[in-house]
């Protein structure tokens, strides 16, 4: 027959465990008991370790968000369809003389850019009809190869065409023209 010893080891070890379990649940229990009320707002920060730049009216902050939103909005408007916010007007470059010219909206048919003035008053008249829109003006190449337009031309119309938006659609570039 099998006797129990008189002294069990685990008469001293099962009441050990349960004690040491017990202390670890209080431990993974402690981050979540909140402290006694001392009288301070954690959540504030000590004037030593503020920033400066950042302000402390409600007002302040309320005036620095609607400027945010209104420059999200400039953003967003800036962004949006070109064709909402551009007047395009086309000019062509004759391929036989290399010549600027463009087509008139009133019906007056081919007209030549002969020199500064000449853009400068399409520009003007291009700026009026657009209104509240952007002028930007599109200098379109041959669509055949001439050898025109000679590159002193070519830099003749951006000297005419410096102050505006404008932009060269060249076939036969391997990049975007500027």
């Amino acid at each position: 027959m099998i006797r129990a010893p008189k002294r069990s080891v685990t008469r001293f070890f099962i009441p050990l465990i349960d004690v040491l379990i017990l202390l670890f649940c209080i431990f993974l229990l402690m981050p979540f008991v909140s402290k006694p009320d001392d009288g301070t707002n954690p959540s504030e920060v000590p004037p030593a370790m503020r920033d400066p730049s950042m302000p402390d009216d409600i007002e302040k902050l309320q005036q620095e968000l609607a400027i945010a939103r209104r420059r999200i909005d400039d953003l967003k408007r800036k962004q949006s369809n070109p064709g909402e916010r551009l007047s395009v007007r086309v000019i062509e470059i004759a391929k036989d003389s290399g010549k600027l010219f463009y087509f008139d909206a009133d019906g007056a048919g081919r007209l030549e850019l002969k020199d500064q003035a000449d853009a400068e008053r399409l520009i003007n008249q291009t700026r009026a009809r657009a209104g509240a829109k952007e002028a930007f003006f599109l200098v379109l190449y041959p669509r055949e190869l001439t050898g025109f337009p000679l590159r002193d031309q070519v830099e003749t119309y951006r000297r005419w065409f410096k102050d505006v938006p404008h932009g060269f659609d060249n076939p036969w570039s391997l990049g975007p023209s500027k």
